[in-house]
């Protein structure tokens, strides 16, 4: 059994929980907003392990490397191009340990977003060029060993292709493969949910599924658009919902106890993963933990919806995570250039 075979069955046992968001809480925790995020790997370990650790304490199945951004294209802004492979095989080292310390049979995704963000195109980058950025990323977290690849926020179907194809040459661990859409169910791309599943399916995505976007309602409605179109496992990871500033601060509405509440709703449009993207924290995860548990050990076709503890209301004031925040609406494609 080779190793998109043995993860296809561990899919086929139970649900799969994904870690929550990673450049918000880093944020919130005093790292300055115009940061690179993934150069931390190298200058703050200590810190990327600590938020690992604390989504695995809150139930994570799978976490996600701390190298969103850790392509040449990006990296470039800060002068860091040629740190591209590097700062990936350091980023999966990283999460590699975090599960050691746990000591869990959890699974390291090796988190990879668009080269650029929208409106900060690829003019003039052939497409020989852009295989040999992917492939540098990919060969990275290949050597710090994790487990699959996931592919994050993707708001060009053409783009994904690519860096599936490339993945798929490079080794054979499942892929991951997700894309982000707006408060209109359209890509930036202008790609639909439902050309995004078959063109992903057809190129050898293992899961295909949804993250980010204008939040988990817009994201529940994108992944049901797609279940029809494409069986086989799909995955979501919203947002928080839309940001807000308040006090000079941006905020995320959906609390835990929302997210745990959607649980239910996410797996019946045919989720197989679940978890959080942008606004959401260890506490997010914990309550959506509590809630898959219960579904789990419940009489089937009656899942009841747990409570997180420590969870607040929708109505009662949002936690707190702090970001170099989108627009308040149609910001899918602000999101992507991975601040959060």
């Amino acid at each position: 059994m080779n190793e998109r075979e043995r993860f296809r069955a561990r899919l086929a046992s139970g649900y799969l929980l994904a870690d929550g968001g990673m450049g918000t809480l880093l944020f919130s925790r005093g790292i300055p907003q115009r940061t690179c995020l993934d150069e931390l790997v190298m200058s703050r370990p200590d810190l990327i392990g600590a938020v690992h650790r604390e989504y695995l304490e809150a139930g994570a199945d799978l976490i996600a490397t701390a190298t969103f951004g850790a392509n040449r294209v990006r990296l470039d802004d800060y002068g860091l191009a040629d740190s591209s492979h590097g700062f990936n095989r350091r980023g999966a080292q990283i999460a590699r340990e975090a599960r050691d310390v746990v000591g869990r049979d959890v699974l390291i995704g090796g988190s990879i977003g668009p080269l650029r963000a929208p409106g900060r195109g690829l003019a003039g980058q052939k497409e020989a060029r852009i295989r040999a950025i992917f492939r540098e990323q990919l060969e990275g977290l290949l050597e710090g060993g994790v487990d699959l690849f996931l592919f994050e926020t993707f708001w060009d179907l053409s783009q994904l292709l690519l860096a599936i194809d490339e993945a798929r040459n490079a080794s054979d661990l499942p892929i991951v493969a997700e894309m982000t859409f707006g408060e209109e169910l359209a890509a930036s791309d202008g790609t639909t949910p439902e050309a995004a599943a078959i063109a992903l399916a057809a190129a050898g995505a293992d899961v295909i599924g949804v993250n980010c976007g204008a939040g988990p309602s817009a994201c529940l409605e994108a992944l049901e658009r797609m279940q029809p179109v494409a069986p086989i496992p799909r995955s979501i990871m919203p947002n928080a919902g839309l940001p807000q500033r308040v006090d000079g601060r941006f905020v995320y509405a959906a609390s835990p106890d929302y997210l745990a509440e959607m649980v239910p709703k996410l797996l019946a449009a045919g989720a197989t993963i679940v978890g959080g993207c942008c606004g959401t924290t260890p506490g997010h995860i914990a309550a959506m933990r509590v809630a898959l548990d219960a579904i789990a050990t419940s009489p089937v076709g009656t899942p009841p919806v747990a409570t997180h503890p420590n969870s607040v209301t929708v109505a009662s004031p949002p936690a707190r995570s702090v970001g170099d925040a989108p627009p308040l609406t149609r910001q899918a494609p602000a999101l992507a250039e991975g601040r959060f």
